[in-house]
């Protein structure tokens, strides 16, 4: 395995695997969740999830909604990654270009100035640049 297949292997085990990690962590501990997601919005979302028992309720499901789609979505960018995309696959290397794109989303909607933001830049460069580096080796399995 050439050492650019090497790099995007780790990028986006790493995007993947903490996505991973950090699903299941909110998905048994709400008070993280609403801590890591209050700073990437900019305001307390516990405050606003505590302002009525409707809201907390709704909160509560977008909350568990959100992870179980994270959940799903980090699963299958690691099966994707560590399978199709490792042989070459060009389909597999288009899929991955779901992450840097989604990393910009998110820097557009998250509050500037924070350090969430900030790291969706940093991961789109790295994603973007794994990226880039891999495509001569689609259609080359080893």
């Amino acid at each position: 395995m050439m050492s650019t297949m090497v790099f995007a292997m780790i990028v986006f085990t790493y995007f993947s695997g903490l996505g991973l990690l950090i699903s299941l962590l909110w998905t048994f501990n709400q008070s993280a969740a609403y801590k890591m997601l209050s700073q990437a919005a900019g305001f307390d979302l516990q405050q606003a999830a505590s302002t009525s028992e409707q809201a907390g309720k709704a909160m509560r499901f977008l909350l568990i909604d959100f992870t179980s789609q994270m959940l799903g979505f980090n699963l299958l960018g690691l099966l994707i990654l560590w399978f199709p995309f490792r042989q070459g696959t060009v389909w597999a290397w288009f899929a991955l270009w779901y992450y840097p794109i989604m990393f910009v989303w998110h820097y557009l909607h998250y509050a500037k100035g924070t350090k969430f933001s900030r790291m969706q830049i940093v991961y789109f460069l790295l994603g973007s640049a794994a990226l880039v580096l891999t495509y001569p080796q689609l259609g080359s399995p080893e």
